[in-house]
């Protein structure tokens, strides 16, 4: 009975040490050793950000009459846009060959930042069903608040060579223009040539 005792005693001191211990914010998903940051992304000359707040379209020539132009001169320069917005872009003293634009969903349009395609990036959610658009899933640090921590985290490839990658399913009512476009791409010949 006393060895019971003892024994129990133990056990609830080590509960009581892991519950008091402090706990990150955020979960951390980092990349593999073995992932490829090889970047492929086309040059954005230019975005449309729908004025229903799904996800932005850009563009590698630069459109005829757009809202605005934005000049991007520096590394982290960020600049926000509302929906309904189109925007050219011009690259001043950046090479744009070895830059890409990250989009960080807002409640009424994104923030854009001008990112190094081969250099790591942290993202942080702060609500469900918000997306980001990233170079590379493999160069990507994602961060997830304890609220949102049992929902999914979605990766879907975009034309241009990007990923938006969002938090919440489409089943639990977030939408995702690039998964719409992505199925449109998986027709008969498509699926007829995926590997078995």
């Amino acid at each position: 009975m006393k060895f019971l005792l003892s024994n129990l005693f133990n056990c609830v001191i080590i509960v009581a040490l892991i519950s008091c211990a402090p706990r990150s914010r955020f979960i951390d998903v980092n990349k593999p050793d073995n992932a490829s940051t090889d970047v492929k992304v086309d040059v954005s000359k230019s975005a449309v950000i729908p004025r229903d707040g799904s996800t932005p379209i850009a563009g590698s020539n630069a459109l005829d009459n757009p809202s605005r132009v934005v000049t991007f001169s520096n590394i982290g320069q960020k600049i926000d846009v509302k929906n309904g917005e189109t925007v050219n872009f011009v690259y001043d003293g950046i090479d744009p060959e070895s830059t890409y634009i990250i989009y960080e969903s807002t409640d009424d349009g994104y923030t854009l930042e001008l990112a190094v395609r081969d250099q790591p990036v942290a993202i942080y959610f702060t609500k469900m069903c918000q997306n980001f658009i990233v170079a590379n899933p493999s160069l990507t640090i994602v961060n997830v608040p304890d609220n949102l921590k049992f929902e999914q985290i979605v990766w879907t490839p975009r034309s241009d060579g990007t990923w938006e990658v969002r938090v919440g399913a489409v089943e639990r009512g977030c939408k995702s223009p690039a998964l719409n476009h992505l199925n449109k791409l998986r027709n008969k010949n498509y699926e007829k040539n995926l590997p078995k």
